[in-house]
């Protein structure tokens, strides 16, 4: 009985529920008006000039039966009537910013799913919310930090008492700021841009493979810098999608696997193909994202290393992973003590 009862509440839907209601007030409207005639007619509140008047007696009757019509439904409303307030004074907090918010509807059905609903869409809006005050947080860091350093660096050249050693040491901690400044701008025009974009623009026949070995090309002499390993798995995989998107997806990757991956390490990358789809795995040795961290990789500006040792902006996988879903693909990552840090990138065909 007692799983019974909650099934049969299921059942009651809005309509049902509105619709059985109504048959109850009227049968109850009916009932009363027929009780309070008849107690009419038998105390003679009737008389005989009123029964001979055709009209009179049905003209009592329906306003009779409005009255108490109204009165019921007055009264059966309030329950829904209040229903109806929890739900405006929810999305009034909602509104004025308070995340916290939720909604505790069970019935009916309808109201259960609209409850649901609002307590989803309170628990997004609070994360956004999380996110945006992240982000303006750390934009401000990594704007300030390279600013500072430049103005410091600057004001120490005007000294005349420095070595030739000591000024080109600072003309080159200025020249990388200032590099790390515009790759900083860079970077949040073209998420700007991305993230306003919703249909893939520029398609062409892209050649996969040959555009990662470009990459590689570009960054050798980080490889050497660190003395890296690299190992390749490539092949000369065709697909559609944007040219200089693509190219901006591998680039990211393969900075981002050369930049964690310790000195004497190594960097591998493969391609396979499905039916249906391109598959690239970039893999690095040595450094390992914790599992805590691991969801908010994709983040704007969120970075593993909170000290900010390591340079970089936080932006590279999120425009990795909104270009990659403009071509209708996925990137995701693994991190392990055995397998080191990859990333796996899912492209269709038909992008």
């Amino acid at each position: 009985m007692r799983r019974l009862i909650p099934r049969i509440k299921e059942k009651i839907t809005l309509p049902f529920l509105f619709s059985l209601m109504v048959s109850i007030i009227f049968l109850i409207t009916i009932v009363i008006t027929v009780i309070l005639v008849s107690l009419a007619h038998y105390f003679g509140l009737f008389n005989e000039e009123i029964a001979q008047v055709g009209t009179a007696l049905p003209i009592i009757i329906l306003i009779s039966c409005i009255i108490i019509g109204t009165t019921i439904s007055g009264l059966a409303s309030r329950s829904m009537v209040k229903t109806i307030r929890e739900f405006i004074e929810a999305t009034q907090r909602l509104a004025a910013g308070d995340f916290s918010t939720r909604l505790y509807l069970k019935s009916p059905p309808e109201y259960r799913i609209l409850s649901e609903n609002f307590n989803r869409m309170a628990e997004e809006l609070g994360s956004i919310e999380i996110l945006r005050t992240d982000f303006v947080n750390n934009f401000s860091h990594e704007f300030k930090t390279p600013i500072v350093s430049i103005k410091g660096f600057a004001e120490i050249l005007k000294y005349d008492d420095l070595s030739e050693e000591e000024r080109d040491e600072y003309l080159d901690i200025v020249i990388e700021e200032s590099a790390r400044l515009a790759s900083l701008a860079s970077n949040v025009l073209e998420l700007s841009k991305i993230e306003t974009q919703t249909i893939l623009t520029d398609k062409q026949e892209v050649n996969v493979g040959e555009q990662i070995r470009q990459c590689v090309l570009l960054l050798t002499t980080k490889l050497e810098k660190k003395h890296l390993s690299l190992n390749l798995g490539l092949h000369d995989y065709s697909l559609s999608g944007n040219k200089e998107m693509l190219n901006q997806v591998w680039l990211n990757l393969l900075e981002n696997a050369v930049k964690f991956t310790p000195e004497q390490g190594t960097v591998t990358i493969e391609m396979k193909r499905t039916a249906n789809s391109l598959e690239m795995v970039f893999s690095n040795t040595g450094s390992v994202i914790d599992p805590e961290t691991l969801p908010r990789i994709f983040d704007k500006f969120y970075q593993a290393d909170t000290s900010h040792a390591t340079v970089g902006n936080g932006l590279g996988l999120t425009i990795v992973q909104r270009i990659v879903n403009l071509h209708g693909g996925t990137v995701a990552c693994e991190s392990g003590p055995l397998q080191g840090t990859v990333f796996i990138v899912t492209l269709p065909f038909a992008a």
